[in-house]
C-alpha cells in the first residue's frame, strides 16, 4: 500500500444489519437517511483529492467540508502520503453496513484525530492517531470500542465533538 495520512486495514468483519425503521410521519428525513443521501450526491472534489468526492457533514455546531472514502478502494488508501489536505476538515468514512474495521497509520505523515460515528450520527469512540513509517503488518491498528458505519478523520487535534449529521 502507498504512504499517507490515514489508512484503512479491513482487520475487521463487515457485519451486514438491517436498517432500523423510525417510526413518526416527519416529511423530513431522519438523521440516517440524511447522512446517507448527503454521501451518495457527493460532488467530484477538487485538487489534491481529484477523483474523489466531497460532501458537507455537520460535526457538533460546526459544518465541515470533507472527501468522502466510501469504496474499499478508498477507505484503503485514506489520506496515506498526504501533508496537507487542501481546503479540506478532513475525511469522511462510509460504509454500506456497520463494521469494526481497524484503522492503522502506515506510511502517515501526521498525526490524526478520528472519531467513529453509528448510522444515527452517535459518537461511538474517537482517538488521535500517531503516524508510523512502517507498513500494516508493522504499525499499531486503532480499532472503535464498537461498531460503526462512518469514521472522520482530521488533523490531529482539530476533531470537532458532537454528534454527525448533514450540514443545516
Amino acid at each position: 500500500m502507498a504512504a499517507g495520512l490515514a489508512a484503512v486495514v479491513l482487520l475487521g468483519t463487515m457485519v451486514i444489519v438491517g436498517c432500523a425503521g423510525g417510526s413518526g410521519s416527519s416529511s423530513a428525513p431522519r438523521a440516517p437517511e440524511a447522512l446517507e443521501s448527503r454521501v451518495e450526491g457527493a460532488a467530484p472534489a477538487a485538487a489534491p483529492f481529484a477523483g474523489l468526492t466531497a460532501a458537507r457533514v455537520q460535526l457538533g455546531r460546526r459544518c465541515l467540508h470533507v472527501v468522502v472514502a466510501d469504496t474499499e478502494t478508498e477507505r484503503d488508501e485514506g489520506l496515506r502520503a498526504r501533508a496537507d489536505l487542501g481546503g479540506y476538515d478532513g475525511m469522511l468514512f462510509a460504509f454500506s453496513a456497520p463494521t469494526d474495521t481497524a484503522f492503522t497509520m502506515s506510511g502517515t505523515l501526521v498525526p490524526l484525530t478520528i472519531g467513529f460515528y453509528d448510522r444515527e450520527g452517535r459518537k461511538v469512540d474517537g482517538f488521535r492517531m500517531t503516524p508510523c513509517p512502517g507498513d500494516d503488518a508493522s504499525c499499531p491498528v486503532y480499532r472503535a470500542d464498537g461498531t460503526f458505519s462512518y469514521a472522520v478523520e482530521t488533523t490531529a487535534e482539530r476533531l470537532p465533538t458532537g454528534a454527525l449529521a448533514p450540514c443545516a
